[in-house]
């Protein structure tokens, strides 16, 4: 992710309905399109599948939230 210029990536827990929240900060956002087809983020998802929300192809279910500060 680095190299794509992805940084300070994290990821939250809300325990209130355990859903995953992952914010990133992306020097260049037209790279973001890419990110799906790279072999290191499909193994992560792969990893990851049984804790969170996925897709029929292991990427993770997102959904569009509001910024409000």
């Amino acid at each position: 992710m680095k190299s794509k210029g992805i940084r300070e990536y994290s990821i939250f827990l809300d325990t209130d309905n355990n859903a995953l929240i992952g914010v990133f900060n992306a020097e260049d956002p037209s790279v973001l399109g890419s990110l799906p087809a790279n072999h290191v983020m499909k193994k992560w998802w792969a990893y990851m599948k049984d804790i969170m929300e996925s897709n029929e192809n292991n990427s993770p279910v997102s959904i569009t939230i509001k910024q409000v500060f």
